[in-house]
């Protein structure tokens, strides 16, 4: 499968997406002593941009509290150009190592108590609940976002008991994902906004 769709992906009200493998996360904070209490770390400390060009997290910051529809695309043509959606923002050179076969879009929240319990509750409960979570090949990766609004269907019942399409833009973000072969070098603007402007909310 070539792209992978969630929708009505919240952001638990703080203004944070955060992409990786919660995993890899772990190993770097062991590997280099960091405390349990990663927000106040990556808030306080430098180690907050290094983990960002060490390919460990990406964050997304400046994030509005809507719900979003989150696309992973292996493909090289962008959903969010397709005609009907709406670009808004693009920004690429992030790159992501992948450690224990998946990565997943996470909030802010599981960093304030990062430990082994705390990662295994969550991989659970992204499985269970089918939050944003996919699988791919351990490694390195090249990743692209693309943040807008994207054309999307939905069903309704009419007060005549009639089934209706609706079709409205949705406030969207889509991770362009490439493998490399090697670790490349981190260009992105790590402290760029991901504040997206909707006309459904």
């Amino acid at each position: 499968m070539n792209i992978y769709k969630f929708t009505e992906v919240l952001n638990d009200t703080l203004s944070y997406f955060l992409l990786g493998d919660l995993i890899a996360l772990n190993n770097y904070k062991k590997d280099h002593q960091l405390p349990d209490n990663l927000a106040t770390e990556f808030t306080t400390q430098e180690t907050g941009d290094q983990v960002v060009l060490d390919g460990i997290m990406i964050p997304l910051s400046d994030v509005a509290n809507y719900p979003y529809t989150i696309l992973f695309n292996f493909s090289e043509t962008p959903e969010l150009l397709k005609p009907g959606n709406e670009l808004q923002l693009r920004q690429d050179g992030y790159i992501l190592k992948v450690e224990s076969g998946s990565i997943m879009l996470y909030t802010w929240w599981i960093l304030n108590n990062f430990t082994d319990e705390r990662i295994e509750e969550k991989i659970q409960y992204a499985q269970t609940h089918q939050l944003p979570r996919i699988e791919l090949d351990n490694g390195w990766y090249r990743v692209e976002i693309l943040g807008g609004q994207i054309l999307e269907s939905s069903e309704i019942t009419n007060q005549q008991g009639d089934k209706v399409t609706l079709k409205g833009l949705e406030p969207a973000f889509e991770f362009l994902i490439s493998k490399t072969e090697t670790k490349e070098n981190c260009t992105a603007d790590i402290f760029r906004s991901y504040r997206l402007e909707s006309e459904a909310y």
